[in-house]
């Protein structure tokens, strides 16, 4: 029971009821200071940066087919690595049956008009535009493109990630030597230079490609000019939802002092492609693209 005194029409609180009040408002105000910093914690996770120096404009995916350089030389090393084990074999009778099987097959598709490597591309071009409000004046230093993810898997074939060709005029060239693991990176620069992966100081374009380079090979016998783009996918009997996949990575901004990320997702292919030369998607709402400073 606390204890109360009246002495003189005046109420006197004893000191152990001064040294309770004293602790329970102590334990208030931690416990109003942790609540408010967790408040804060949790809207900053959801709305990211105020204000960031550089911000994504715009954002092009155009989703369409190559027929690969490499496929003839496939093709020759394919046939060189048959004969090598059908040399082995000679000498046994049920493996020579087997052998000139495979012979003939290779011979009937050495006599195919066509027998060309499809790649089915997702060609990725993302905008940054200096933040006009952003008060302190700023540059970028890097853009890079990290923590790439396959989040879900075409149903058909296997995806890779490229970079843009450096060598020649051709924007992709969809070889092992431009193939991009889990980051890719674009150094600022005077102007936008996507062979050297190069971003203009003051903003500019970024560029990445997601093929689906396990496609069987188109074979057919048919004299007239090959259609490429989505047209030969319906000739391979491929249909929009064997294509469909999901990516995701981490757009990172490097200015010359700080630098700030944001996670982001993307469908694949940018529509209905089979029966089509080529699919465009362009975004320009980036409402759900949160920015966060990184440590």
């Amino acid at each position: 029971m606390y204890s109360l005194e009246r002495k003189d029409d005046l109420i006197y609180i004893s000191d152990n009821v001064k040294k309770k009040l004293k602790f329970y408002t102590i334990i208030l105000v931690i416990a109003i200071a942790i609540a408010f910093a967790i408040f804060t914690v949790m809207k900053y996770e959801v709305e990211g940066e105020k204000e960031v120096p550089f911000e994504v404009g715009k954002m092009f995916i155009i989703s369409s087919t190559v027929i690969s350089d490499d496929s003839n030389e496939l093709s020759e090393e394919s046939t060189k690595d048959v004969e090598q084990e059908s040399e082995g074999l000679e000498q046994q009778e049920n493996e020579e049956n087997a052998e000139n099987n495979e012979e003939t097959e290779s011979n009937e598709e050495e006599n195919y008009i066509w027998n060309e490597r499809v790649i089915q591309t997702n060609d990725v071009y993302i905008y940054l535009d200096k933040n006009k409000s952003f008060k302190e004046e700023q540059s970028i230093k890097n853009v890079k493109i990290d923590n790439i993810k396959i989040l879900e898997k075409a149903k058909v074939g296997k995806i890779q990630v490229y970079m843009p060709n450096s060598l020649d005029d051709g924007q992709y060239k969809y070889t092992d030597d431009f193939l991009v693991g889990s980051s890719l990176n674009y150094r600022g620069a005077e102007a936008d230079n996507k062979k050297a992966l190069e971003i203009g100081y003051q903003g500019g374009g970024i560029y990445i490609s997601f093929a689906n380079v396990g496609l069987e090979n188109y074979k057919s016998n048919e004299g007239e000019e090959l259609q490429q783009g989505g047209f030969i996918l319906e000739k391979m009997n491929v249909s929009d939802d064997d294509l469909k996949f999901k990516v995701s990575f981490d757009l990172i901004i490097e200015v010359q002092d700080k630098s700030y990320v944001t996670n982001i997702v993307l469908d694949m292919p940018a529509g209905e492609l089979v029966g089509h030369e080529e699919a465009h998607k362009e975004i320009t709402d980036f409402g759900n693209l949160v920015f966060k400073r990184m440590q």
